[in-house]
């Protein structure tokens, strides 16, 4: 089986996704539907990793929308998202290949990563990256340099704090 740990906040919807209202769980359609593509072409199932797990709100949410997963990570408290997707995993050993998309890197070192921006959400690029490495046609992850990172930041920070 294949597996895609799947963040949301930041993969399904972006820093553009339209949000008049506020509301704290949003999923961006069109974003939803390239996971979908993805989930059609690699025939891979997905496993919450998002923070969305921990409220029932969100869980709801989730289903509301139509995210297609199977299961979640476990919650461990203070301890980082690989811990728990290394958790999942041996208790699923009929895993043959698995990524995480994850806007973020925290911990993850060591896992296939392919990180969107959270300005974008899932690109086709990230899309094209993981169908290829779920196929074994690519042996290297999508993950951001450190630089593109702090630029990124530092323009939320400028963002938030008009001068």
């Amino acid at each position: 089986m294949k597996v895609i740990f799947l963040d949301i906040d930041g993969v399904l919807n972006c820093k553009r996704t339209r949000n008049p209202r506020k509301l704290p769980y949003v999923v961006e359609p069109k974003l939803l539907k390239r996971l979908k593509q993805l989930l059609r072409q690699t025939r891979a199932k997905v496993v919450l990793t998002s923070t969305w797990r921990y409220d029932p709100a969100g869980m709801f949410s989730a289903r509301h929308w139509g995210i297609p997963f199977i299961d979640v990570t476990p919650e461990m408290p203070k301890q980082p998202r690989s811990k728990e997707i290394l958790a999942w995993l041996k208790t699923h050993p009929g895993v043959t290949r698995f990524v995480v998309i994850d806007d973020d890197d925290d911990a993850l070192d060591g896992l296939p990563l392919f990180q969107p921006s959270a300005w974008t959400g899932l690109s086709p690029e990230i899309v094209r990256g993981v169908v290829d490495y779920l196929h074994e046609k690519r042996g290297s992850d999508m993950r951001r340099s450190k630089i593109r990172r702090a630029v990124e930041n530092l323009e939320e920070v400028i963002r938030r704090h008009p001068g």
